[in-house]
């Protein structure tokens, strides 16, 4: 007797936690083995709830001492290195894609040293910078980066204490489960990292106008230059910063980095009274 094929539905991840679209909508893709799976399509309402979800665990991540994330980024490589071999890519792409995840851990909790400055003043002041997450991030890497992209883009910006929705396709919808999986095992709180498959298009229209995102975070290709220019002018009206990244074959360097993050400037008095200590 024929049986009656049991499809798969892949489910996005919010909050620490799988969910459907809230429209119900699913749309059908290829898995890697040729088989049809359903993958769950972003609703504009899926959005503003992933981004009021990253703004209310932003705080606490960020409030983490960096060492600590670096812990929780190469405990995401750990699990990927366990489920290196179950991964529906080339396993070079998926050994690149771990080893980039332990880059960026090493990075933790050693960029804030190489970006932060003493800065010279010409009176009796300490003035020095400091640097601070610029908050959520909007995270597109490209479709043909495959699993090193979302681990590039979801690392670069969760590294500088923010947090992140990764968007993206449906047709990228099954290595973004795997990847899913080994975030929903590992240590991240909830909230600090979601995934989101849909159109990039259609989404990024509703995060045009959506003024509680920071930053769109957007590798170089995705989007056709009059998309590219139409979020440009959405940006300026709210002060969002665009940033464009470069393909995931090269991670971001500091100074890379340093554009999904801002500086914190503080002057303290370098007075030294007669007799006394000085007041720093």
């Amino acid at each position: 007797m024929s049986r009656l094929a049991v499809q798969k539905t892949l489910k996005m991840y919010v909050g620490g936690k799988f969910i459907r679209s809230e429209s119900g909508r699913t749309v059908a893709a290829k898995a890697a083995d040729g088989s049809t799976m359903n993958v769950c399509f972003a609703s504009r309402k899926d959005l503003r709830d992933s981004i009021g979800n990253n703004r209310s665990s932003q705080p606490k991540w960020a409030a983490m001492t960096a060492y600590n994330r670096g812990q929780i980024l190469y405990r995401l490589a750990e699990i990927l290195e366990a489920r290196a071999d179950t991964l529906p890519a080339k396993k070079a792409d998926v050994h690149a894609a771990i080893d980039r995840a332990v880059h960026h851990a090493g990075w933790s909790d050693k960029v804030t040293a190489v970006l932060s400055t003493l800065n010279p003043v010409a009176a009796t002041y300490v003035n020095y910078s400091l640097v601070r997450p610029v908050g959520v991030v909007l995270a597109v890497p490209h479709p043909d980066d495959g699993l090193l992209g979302m681990v590039e883009a979801l690392c670069a910006a969760v590294l500088m204490g923010n947090s992140t929705t990764v968007l993206v396709p449906p047709a990228s919808a099954e290595v973004a489960t795997h990847l899913m999986e080994a975030l929903a095992t590992s240590d991240f709180p909830g909230g600090v990292v979601n995934i989101l498959t849909g159109d990039i298009p259609g989404v990024l229209a509703t995060a045009n106008v959506h003024d509680d995102l920071d930053t769109l975070f957007v590798t170089e290709g995705v989007l056709e230059p009059e998309v590219l220019k139409t979020a440009q002018i959405e940006a300026a009206a709210v002060m969002r910063r665009i940033v464009i990244a470069g393909r995931a074959a090269e991670p971001a360097t500091p100074a890379h980095l340093m554009r999904l993050a801002e500086l914190q400037t503080v002057w303290m008095s370098a007075w030294e009274p007669q007799g006394g200590a000085a007041a720093y």
